[in-house]
C-alpha cells in the first residue's frame, strides 16, 4: 500500500474518531449525569470495588467495543476498494485414492492424513500469533482492535487466536510439552489441556501427564485433569475457577449481595456458602423427583455419555441387552448415553455395546457389514480400557 493510501486511511480514522468524540460530547450535555459511584466497565475490570458499595449499583456497562463501531465502519469502506487484491482462485484438493470420494471410511482416512499436515501449520500459526499480539500488530495495520483484525483478516474469533498464542507462550515455559508436540506424541488439544493444568502443579508432573495423554482420548484427559485439579484445591482449601469477565462481574455482584445480607464483613468462603445455600433453596423443589433406577444410573455415570471419546451430557439410559431380548432394568444392564449416540448410532447398528455396566463393557464403534469395526474397546476389571483402533496397536486407557 502506498504512502498516499496510508495517509488517506489515517485521515479517515482521525475523522471518525473526531466525529465519535463530538457525538459523545453532545450526548453527555443532554443526558443526566451518572451516579457518583457507578463504575465503568474499564474501572470494574481493573480495580476492586469498595466493600461498602451496594450490589444493586454494580450493573455492567456497555462494552468498550461499541465505541469503536464508527472507526470499524469507515475502515471497512476503505478495505472494500482493495478487496480484489485478496481474491484467489480455488485449488483442487489432492486425492491419493480416487475411491475416497465414494467410500466414507476411505474418506475418513484421507481426512486424518490431511489433519496430520495441519498440525505443523497450527504450531507455526501459534508462534506468529504470539508475536503479533505481543507487538500489538493490529495497531500498525490501523485496525480498531485485535478482535476487529481477527474478524476481518483471519476469519477467526479473537478468543481462538489468543488461545493459540497463549499455548505457544506456555510451550516456551514447558520445554517437555513442546517437545512432545513436535514429536507428535500428543495433539494440539491435549497440549492445550496440559498447559492449562500446569499452573496448578509442578513441572515434574507434566511429564507424567504427557505420558498419560498418549494413552487417552482428549475427553478422558480433560476429565482426569479436572479431577486432579479438584483434589488439589480440596487439599489446599482454596478455590480457583477461571471465568469470562461478564461472569466475574456477576460473581462480584453476588458476593457483595451476600455481604449486605450478613450485615458485616465476612470471608469470601462464607459468602460462597451463602450463595450455594440460596441456590439450593431456590432450585431444590424443581429438581426433586422420584429416585428411579434411571436416575441412579445417570448419577453413577456422572451424567456423561459413556461412549468412548464422547464429551456430551447423557440424556438417555440405554438397555445393554434390549428388553425385547429379555433384558431387565438392573443397573448393570443400563448405561448412560447422549441422544445422538443412543438414537442415531446404537439403534442404527453403527455402535454396539455388550457386557455389564459400568466397568465390564465391550464397545464396538464403526460397525460395518462384513468388515471389522473401526474401534474395538474392552473394559478391564481394574477400570482401564483396551482399545484396538483399525490400523494401530492396542492402547491401554
Amino acid at each position: 500500500m502506498s504512502h498516499g493510501v496510508a495517509g488517506s486511511l489515517t485521515q479517515v480514522v482521525n475523522a471518525a474518531v473526531n466525529s465519535g468524540r463530538y457525538l459523545s460530547e453532545e450526548q453527555s450535555t443532554h443526558a443526566s449525569p451518572p451516579p457518583p459511584h457507578a463504575p465503568s466497565r474499564l474501572q470494574a475490570s481493573a480495580h476492586a470495588v469498595p466493600e461498602d458499595e451496594e450490589a444493586a449499583r454494580l450493573v455492567p456497562s456497555a462494552p468498550v467495543e461499541d465505541g469503536l463501531e464508527p472507526e470499524k465502519e469507515e475502515l471497512e469502506k476503505q478495505n472494500r476498494k482493495w478487496a480484489s487484491l485478496y481474491q484467489l482462485g480455488s485449488v483442487a484438493a489432492p486425492w491419493t485414492d480416487p475411491d475416497a470420494r465414494r467410500d466414507p471410511f476411505l474418506l475418513h482416512d484421507e481426512l486424518r492424513r490431511l489433519m496430520g499436515k495441519r498440525v505443523h501449520w497450527d504450531q507455526a500459526f501459534g508462534h506468529a500469533a504470539m508475536i503479533f499480539e505481543h507487538i500489538e500488530g493490529w495497531r500498525f495495520l490501523e485496525f480498531a482492535s485485535l478482535a476487529h483484525y481477527c474478524e476481518e483478516r483471519l476469519g477467526m474469533a479473537e478468543r481462538t487466536v489468543q488461545q493459540r498464542a497463549r499455548l505457544e507462550r506456555r510451550l516456551h515455559q514447558l520445554p517437555s510439552l513442546g517437545r512432545a508436540m513436535r514429536q507428535r506424541r500428543i495433539s494440539y488439544e491435549k497440549a492445550r489441556l496440559i498447559a492449562r493444568y500446569a499452573r496448578y502443579t509442578d513441572k515434574a508432573s507434566i511429564d507424567v501427564w504427557i505420558d498419560c495423554a498418549t494413552r487417552m482420548t482428549c475427553i478422558g484427559l480433560r476429565r482426569s485433569l479436572e479431577g486432579a485439579k479438584e483434589a488439589q484445591m480440596c487439599a489446599r482449601r482454596m478455590l480457583a475457577v477461571p471465568m469470562p469477565l461478564r461472569i466475574l462481574e456477576l460473581a462480584e455482584v453476588a458476593f457483595r449481595a451476600a455481604r449486605r445480607v450478613a450485615g458485616c464483613w465476612i470471608p469470601y468462603g462464607e459468602r460462597l456458602r451463602m450463595i450455594a445455600d440460596h441456590f439450593c433453596t431456590v432450585w431444590e423443589p424443581v429438581l426433586q423427583g422420584q429416585n428411579t433406577v434411571q436416575k441412579k444410573v445417570l448419577e453413577r455415570d456422572r451424567g456423561l455419555c459413556q461412549v468412548w471419546g464422547c464429551s456430551r451430557i447423557a440424556a438417555h439410559v440405554h438397555h445393554i441387552q434390549f428388553r425385547s431380548a429379555g433384558g431387565g432394568d438392573e443397573p448393570e444392564n443400563l448405561v448412560s448415553l447422549c441422544a445422538a449416540h443412543h438414537l442415531q448410532c446404537v439403534h442404527n447398528g453403527w455402535v454396539r455395546v455388550t457386557g455389564k455396566a459400568p466397568d465390564q463393557l465391550h464397545w464396538q464403534l464403526g460397525v460395518r457389514p462384513g468388515r471389522a469395526p473401526l474401534v474395538d474397546i474392552v473394559s478391564t476389571p481394574d477400570g482401564h480400557q483396551i482399545a484396538q483402533v483399525r490400523g494401530s496397536l492396542p492402547l491401554l486407557l
